[in-house]
This record gives C-alpha cells, sequence and structure tokens, in this order.
C-alpha cells in the first residue's frame, strides 16, 4: 500500500491507455508521456503498460507501507527517499514506512512514479487509467488527494533482476523541436498557411489540461477555417479553432472535432510535447509518416534492449 501523504497539485493513476471505444467516443486516455511512464515500468520489472502515478506539476509526499521496489521517470525533478536523495531513471528500494519526497521540478511537466508490482486499481474498460471527464477509473475518476491509499500488486518475478541491470537516464530532453506531420484538413487551408504554421515559434499557454494544450504564436496565425463539419480526431491531433492559436489534443481528448485539423504531432514526440510547460517554447519540423514510423520503432527498440537487460 501507498499513502499519499501530501498530493501534489495534480496526479493520477495511469497506465498505457485502453483501446477498442473509441466509436463510443471514450478516449484511450493513459500517460500523457508514454514512454516514460513505460521506462520506468521495465526498470521496477513491470509490464509496459502496468499502472503508476502520473505526477504533475509541482511537489509532494508519499509513503510506502511497505517494502517496494520502485522508478522514477519522465520530468527532471529534485526528490528524496526519507532525506535519501533519489536519481531518476534509477530503480530505488523503500523500506517499510520510507517516506518519498518530491521537492520541486527542475525541467518537465509530468513524473511518472511506478512500483513493482504497479497499482492494483479496478480494471474498467479494460485500463485502471483514469478518465477525468467521464469520471471513471484510477482511483474513483479523481484526482489523488493527502490521505489517499494505494494498493500494490505482487512484484513480478523478474523485479530482482531490474534491480541490478537497468541504468537509465531521464528521457526529458530540453529540445522545444516536435516532428510534425500534415493534418487530414490540408486542402482547406491556403497557400503558404502550412509553412506559417510549421515556422512560427509557439509558448505553451497555461489554458492547458489532460485534454490538450494551447499553444500561442508570437507570429499571425495561418488562416482561420470555419464551419468545419465533426470529423475524427486522434491523440497528437492538431487543431485550429477560432481564436488562430493551435490545441493539441493530448490523452484525454474528444475523438471528433470540428476544427480544422492542420496536423498531426509524430507519435514519438507527443511525449516530448506534453513535458513542455506553460511558458515553454514550442517548435514544429515536418516530417515523413516514415521518418515518424522509424523514431517509434527506435523507442520501442529501446524498451525492448531494457527488458533483455542489455
Amino acid at each position: 500500500m501507498i499513502t499519499i501523504v501530501r498530493a501534489p497539485p495534480f496526479a493520477t493513476v495511469q497506465d498505457l491507455g485502453r483501446t477498442g471505444y473509441l466509436e463510443a467516443a471514450v478516449p484511450a486516455s493513459g500517460a500523457l508521456d508514454r514512454f516514460s511512464l513505460a521506462v520506468a515500468n521495465v526498470l521496477v520489472g513491470n509490464p509496459r503498460g502496468a499502472a503508476g502515478l502520473e505526477w504533475g506539476l509541482g511537489g509532494g509526499t508519499l509513503r510506502f507501507e511497505r517494502a517496494a521496489v520502485f522508478a522514477l521517470a519522465g520530468a527532471h525533478t529534485r526528490a528524496t527517499l526519507s532525506n535519501r536523495a533519489i536519481e531518476i531513471g534509477r530503480v530505488a528500494h523503500a523500506a517499510s514506512g520510507d517516506v518519498l519526497e518530491v521537492n520541486r521540478f527542475d525541467r518537465g511537466a509530468w513524473l511518472y512514479i511506478a512500483v513493482a508490482g504497479g497499482i492494483d486499481l479496478p480494471v474498467v474498460l479494460g485500463s485502471r487509467s483514469t478518465y477525468l471527464p467521464g469520471k471513471f477509473g484510477g482511483l474513483e475518476g479523481r484526482v489523488i488527494r493527502s490521505g489517499d491509499r494505494l494498493p500494490i500488486g505482487a512484484a513480478p518475478a523478474r523485479a530482482e533482476k531490474a534491480r541490478d541491470a537497468f541504468r537509465l537516464p531521464s528521457e526529458v530532453a530540453d529540445d522545444p523541436v516536435i516532428g510534425i506531420l500534415p493534418g487530414p484538413d490540408q486542402d482547406a487551408f491556403e497557400t503558404g498557411d502550412w509553412d506559417r504554421f510549421v515556422t512560427a515559434e509557439y509558448k505553451v499557454s497555461r489554458v492547458t489540461s489532460r485534454m490538450g494544450y494551447r499553444l500561442e504564436a508570437g507570429a499571425p496565425p495561418p488562416s482561420v477555417v470555419q464551419n468545419r463539419p465533426s470529423a475524427p480526431a486522434c491523440i497528437g491531433t492538431v487543431q485550429l479553432p477560432a481564436g488562430g492559436q493551435p490545441i493539441v489534443l493530448l490523452a484525454d481528448g474528444p475523438t471528433v472535432g470540428g476544427y480544422a485539423r492542420i496536423g498531426v504531432v509524430a507519435t514519438a514526440d507527443i511525449g516530448r510535447l506534453a513535458q513542455r510547460r506553460p511558458g515553454d517554447s514550442v517548435r514544429f519540423r515536418p516530417t515523413e509518416l516514415e521518418t515518424a514510423v522509424q523514431a517509434l520503432k527506435q523507442q520501442t527498440a529501446l524498451l525492448d534492449r531494457l527488458e533483455q537487460g542489455a
């Protein structure tokens, strides 16, 4: 069992999300930075999709009520375990009663805490992920609060191997350049709009949530396309609403929308985009589908090597 002594400003239980329910308007949900959650899980010997804590935007503390193996990945944070410094991307061992304190975030927005055995909450529609708009999954479909207690599953047999074999630094990078592919509504924009879109520099707005990030441009935005019929939207879709400031849909984003879809973020870069904090810069780099697929394969290959202890 884990007890949340002091909850951070925002935290939920997430795994890699649910599939098969888009036609029922249920998004995938899951971790905003799926790669970092998978890394943390592999470090402690869990399946990549085990449920962990997505811890965001500030400090807090939790207590391990029994001995546990855990790892942190994602945002660069200052963390201690009963006053001993804990490194991001390294396996750590907690004794019963040890307190993990996340003091501050230096870079990145989301820290992932994986515990050997995973957080053992009920599966809803094939996932333990919290879907806040629907108020289901995770812990009662809500954010984590001070005083909450989270059960831990039985540690996997390979947790012992993971303790000694894996060493991986955090994957959060300072590079603000995000790969993007042309969206399905390219023909609705005026000539030159795509070039203006991908050459502009944006900053992440404070209007952000797990549904999506709004980006603020310092230059005039591309032409706004009005009165589009509702059409499917996926994680990473970049919509252009009437205000002209792009919105990037994320894990809890809608499955359909009426705004023009000017681009789609490469899947391998969605986690890096999600790790940008309000005020951080974002620039887009046009990429080919083949290049985007190769980047995703490289991430998968890295996880494969970690699981094999390479």
